[in-house]
């Protein structure tokens, strides 16, 4: 039996309250006392959960539609013009089924390619970019399809949305793990690391109990937005502590609200204090399941360093200082099949399947 149905709640109403609901709209409007209450709220949350619903996030409805619909038709393009925009070592383009998987995952060891497709966007940078010049890693330029100019218009009016409603929320975090209000902001200057992924998971056959839309992981981000449409397939594991500790919960759909879950990169800085939770997907609902992640993340040159407000002589560093490029890079290596070094058994049965 899957992992997610075999270990799924018990007791689902319990469980799914267990992820709040978040009102950002008071700190966004500036109320007086609103930081401080609603990073009490992102500090219970990122402490006992790892994700939470974002509520009044500022983002119009008819942009997250519109993102959507792109998605939708970038997929319906033939697969011939799709590979022509195959991913590339910045993780740029497209993302074919059967060309990843979560190698770099201490949740579950999985040795089956993920059964989903992916288009990747990041910041629109133009030929004349310096990073792109000079090729700097992960400083690369999106791919984009011929011939649907709209296309491009409405993903990136979503990324530029998101970005910006993402470092809104950077006091937020920053004031919930006891720093100055402004102590994130230098992190994400010049561009940070940003990843738009617009996934669909085909329907799938749930039988194999080691195939999945998206194999149990971890992000490697610093925060991670979920746009998500009524069709189920999303899980994730509640923390060990509780009674519904190593559950699998699939979270409900709460209109108007975004689910935001922290990465690594947030774990690492908060010296484990804040979690970074286990989700996967399985698609077996009979139907194409569609969904939006964001991946906000400091600039790659930045040092992620445990934070002195996390770090005691009872608690000291987990981690060393370490240059986020060079945890990223890796991570990407551990997970994807094109990325230079990449070896795994999921790796190679893809592999033998196509010949």
């Amino acid at each position: 039996m899957n992992l997610f149905k075999e270990h799924a709640v018990r007791d689902y109403g319990a469980a799914a309250a267990r992820i709040p609901v978040i009102d950002f709209g008071p700190v966004f409007g500036g109320a007086p006392g609103a930081l401080r209450s609603v990073a009490s709220a992102a500090r219970r949350a990122c402490e006992n959960v790892g994700f939470f619903y974002a509520l009044n996030h500022g983002v119009p409805e008819a942009v997250i539609d519109r993102a959507f619909a792109a998605s939708r038709q970038f997929h319906a393009l033939p697969l011939a013009d799709k590979l022509k925009l195959r991913l590339d070592q910045n993780n740029i383009g497209y993302l074919p089924i059967n060309a990843s998987v979560q190698g770099a995952s201490t949740v579950h060891k999985a040795t089956r390619p993920n059964q989903n497709e992916s288009f990747f966007v990041s910041h629109d940078r133009g030929s004349e970019h310096p990073d792109v010049i000079a090729g700097k890693p992960l400083r690369g330029r999106n791919q984009w399809p011929d011939g649907v100019a709209e296309l491009r218009r409405d993903m990136m009016a979503y990324f530029r949305a998101l970005g910006a409603m993402c470092d809104r929320m950077l006091p937020v975090f920053a004031v919930a793990l006891d720093m100055q209000a402004d102590f994130f902001v230098p992190f994400f200057a010049n561009e940070g690391h940003a990843n738009l992924r617009f996934l669909h998971y085909p329907p799938q056959d749930a039988d194999d109990d080691n195939v999945f839309g998206q194999a149990p992981h971890t992000d490697n981000s610093f925060m991670t937005v979920l746009a998500r449409t009524d069709v189920p397939g999303l899980a994730v594991r509640l923390p060990p502590n509780g009674p519904m500790g190593g559950e699998w919960l699939a979270p409900p759909i709460i209109p108007g609200t975004f689910l935001i879950n922290l990465g690594n990169m947030m774990r690492r800085w908060s010296n484990d204090r804040f979690l970074s939770t286990p989700h996967g997907v399985l698609n077996d609902s009979g139907t194409d399941r569609y969904s939006i992640a964001y991946f906000h993340s400091p600039n790659p040159d930045s040092v992620i360093e445990c934070l002195p407000s996390c770090v005691s002589a009872d608690t000291p560093a987990r981690y060393p200082p370490a240059v986020y490029r060079d945890l990223v890079l890796e991570f990407y290596r551990a997970n994807y099949f094109h990325q230079k070094g990449h070896n795994s058994e999921a790796a190679a049965l893809a592999g033998a399947a196509a010949e």
